[in-house]
């Protein structure tokens, strides 16, 4: 039977020791399914969810809070519980770009949340563009749709959210990476 470990790690981390992460999780037999890693300036933050045999998920688990100890980074550890059956969903892909002055991902998610489309990645970027004083914000999203929901009328809706906010945006289905 195998067991899920949700990790957290956030502090100072450099590629190499990413490598040597990924590989003591190896060590153990176990499997990153899912990662995802941010760096801001001389910290990393890491998401990871571990699969394996339960005892082989034990022995990861006490690796990696060595691991993070020795480094000086903070761990966050959860079991995952057993996921119930989902409905079908649509996976699809959503970009957005605006002046940073609009919180663009508070409205757009809150508009995901009223259409119930589950949000399952998302993530901004402030910047300023070469000849240009304005700071923009740009923004994407991976959502699953239901797959009950009309899609057509779920991107007319978005799309004149997007108009009303002046937003240039894209909503495209999800392709393997």
């Amino acid at each position: 039977m195998q067991t899920q470990l949700i990790v957290n790690l956030f502090g100072p981390m450099g590629a190499a020791h990413l490598a040597d992460l990924l590989a003591l999780i190896q060590q153990q037999q176990c499997r990153a399914l899912d990662s995802h890693m941010l760096s801001f300036e001389q910290r990393m933050a890491l998401a990871l969810r571990i699969s394996g045999n339960w005892d082989r998920v034990t022995r990861v688990e006490s690796a990696l809070r060595e691991f993070a100890q020795r480094l000086g980074v903070d761990i966050q550890v959860q079991h995952e519980q057993t996921v119930a059956e989902r409905e079908p969903v649509l996976p699809y892909v959503v970009d957005a770009i605006g002046l940073a002055s609009c919180d663009i991902a508070a409205v757009i998610t809150r508009f995901f949340a009223q259409q119930g489309v589950s949000v399952r990645e998302l993530s901004t970027r402030a910047y300023r563009p070469a000849r240009s004083s304005e700071r923009l914000i740009q923004m994407r999203v991976q959502i699953d749709i239901p797959a009950r929901c009309h899609l057509g009328q779920f991107k007319s809706d978005f799309f004149d959210l997007c108009d009303n906010l002046n937003l240039d945006a894209a909503i495209e289905p999800e392709r393997g990476f």
